[in-house]
């Protein structure tokens, strides 16, 4: 009775590590998707990424960017200012039925008159699956850490 208990525990776990697997390759899927729309830059394959009643949340820079179409102009916008070769490393994702999130620190350079500057922080997507089985972005926030302070440089 033991080896059947012990049968059956593997099996949940196994399937339970299929199961994270299958949604982190989701989210790695929707990572190089993104990436390619910004990194090419085609800022016409953005809206195909979000779902129709998607916010992006900026950076306490703005307000909520709501909509793909939306999306697509400000995401076009960063492109257009100098923003450049954006990169993700997912960091966490977890699925719960038709959503799903991931947490992923990013890397972008900010280029101006030929000197690019890094620029990191972290990105919060959260998922929804569609009826093909294909997962779209429903809430997009970033952020990256300030520019030190006077007091904090000096420390």
């Amino acid at each position: 009775m033991r080896r059947v208990a012990l049968a059956v525990a593997a099996l949940f776990v196994s399937a339970s590590l299929a199961y994270a697997d299958d949604i982190r390759a989701a989210m790695e899927k929707a990572n190089e998707q993104w990436l390619n729309a910004f990194n090419t830059p085609n800022a016409a394959a953005f809206p195909a990424q979000y779902t129709e009643d998607a916010v992006l949340i900026p950076q306490e820079i703005m307000g909520p960017v709501k909509g793909p179409q939306a999306i697509k102009e400000y995401w076009e916008g960063a492109i257009n200012a100098g923003f450049k070769n954006h990169t993700f490393q997912l960091l966490d994702t977890k699925e719960s039925g038709n959503f799903a999130y991931q947490l992923a620190s990013w890397t972008v350079d900010f280029v101006k008159d030929g000197k690019a500057t890094p620029i990191a922080g972290h990105t919060m997507r959260i998922y929804e699956k569609q009826s093909d089985g294909s997962w779209k972005t429903k809430l997009h926030m970033y952020r990256y850490p300030p520019p030190p302070t006077d007091k904090a440089a000096q420390n």
